[in-house]
């Protein structure tokens, strides 16, 4: 690898653990350097605005989550059952449950006006629901349109909770949310 690449990767690394304590707006591009241990012409050599340096996190932290969507859906069965497939999603989702800060975060300023932001989130999650439609219709559903139904469920289940372990509400009881989806999933 480049030591330029090095530099970025290191930039990333700082930047992330920055604004995943101290959120988006509370973590300034000098904040980010001094961290670096770099001069800020250093890092606008390597990003030229904060905006840029956002979308490079976002790009790495959407990754980590297809990549474990992506996960899940290859790792199922055509005889897998719907409990099954549930609590694989879940218990995949809940170890990535390291990254929900900067989730929210990235979310936050998607929402509030970062219109580049939203567009890039957008894409991912419409990947993310209608990969997991496909491999649902696939392997478990005897309809596309309850496949559908079902993806957009998981995906919305998936970003509550999320945010309940944020906020450390409570320990998530994952295998019995499972249970009960698949109880009323008929």
């Amino acid at each position: 690898m480049k030591p330029n690449n090095n530099m970025k990767e290191h930039i990333l690394d700082i930047a992330i653990n920055l604004i995943t304590h101290n959120g988006i707006k509370n973590t300034s591009l000098s904040d980010i350097s001094k961290a670096a241990g770099i001069s800020k012409g250093t890092l606008y050599y390597h990003y030229s605005s904060k905006d840029d340096l956002i979308f490079d996190i976002a790009d790495v932290h959407l990754n980590i989550i297809t990549d474990a969507v992506l996960e899940c859906v290859k790792n199922i069965e055509k005889n897998s059952s719907k409990d099954e497939l549930i609590n694989l999603i879940l218990r995949k989702i809940a170890t990535i449950g390291s990254t929900g800060r900067i989730h929210m975060y990235l979310l936050c300023e998607a929402i509030t006006g970062n219109d580049s932001l939203r567009e890039r989130i957008k894409v991912k999650y419409i990947q993310w629901r209608t990969t997991l439609q496909d491999e649902i219709y696939k392997n478990l559903s005897e309809s596309i349109d309850e496949a559908e139904a079902f993806s957009f469920l998981l995906i919305s289940i998936v970003d509550g909770l999320v945010v309940q372990s944020i906020l450390k509400t409570e320990k998530l009881p994952y295998e019995k949310i499972a249970s009960f989806l698949v109880s009323k999933w008929i």
